[in-house]
């Protein structure tokens, strides 16, 4: 297990399905020049997501093959699909970079936070259910999933309170500047311009 050193830090974008978490990530990833550490997953992709840029999308052959190989420090089982991170994906990654970030569920969260400690800074990203619907909806999300997703949305809430940084992302503009801000003055100091 690869152990962070002083200055390398991973940021871990949790929160809600449909919250927007990934694109709040990625864009806030974009401003400071973090780079994602990419899931794995056995789900088929959705419209406009690409492999190798949203996820690494692979069998369920491979994904089995790699966990038999303990390359995964987490995986997960949502509605038959499996999501894991490889451990050798996040050491390459902040060895080369320094200071990184991932898009996790609260147990992806949690389960870094026990092994990373004080190096991992969980930002948490939601909105109202209504919004949240309403996003999922326009996605084009079926009603199964839809449904699942809110049915776990109190349960996921309930994690916010244990996140380093809560941010309700009700303006995508608005949610990425101030988290970008705060990330910056807290932790990289890199004195980004304030042109407000």
């Amino acid at each position: 297990m690869y152990e962070l050193k002083d200055k390398e830090l991973i940021f871990v974008f949790t929160g809600p399905n449909g919250a927007g978490r990934r694109t709040v990530a990625q864009m806030s990833g974009s401003t400071l020049g973090i780079k994602q550490v990419l899931s794995y997953t056995t789900r088929a992709p959705r419209p406009a997501e690409l492999d190798g840029q949203d996820y690494h999308f692979v069998t369920m052959e491979e994904f089995k093959a790699a966990e038999e190989r303990n390359e995964f420090i987490e995986v997960i089982e949502l509605a038959g699909n499996r999501y894991g991170i490889k451990e050798q994906d996040v050491a390459d990654m902040v060895q080369k970079y320094g200071t990184v970030y991932l898009v996790l569920n609260r147990h992806g969260a949690e389960t870094l936070k026990e092994l990373y400690g004080e190096r991992i800074v969980r930002i948490f990203i939601y909105a109202d259910r209504d919004t949240i619907l309403k996003r999922e909806q326009e996605r084009g999300d079926t009603q199964e999933l839809i449904d699942r997703n809110m049915s776990q949305y109190d349960i996921e809430l309930d994690y916010k309170d244990q996140c380093e940084h809560v941010f309700e992302n009700l303006d995508l503009a608005h949610t990425v500047f101030d988290l970008t801000k705060a990330l910056d003055e807290n932790y990289l100091h890199r004195k980004l311009l304030d042109l407000d």
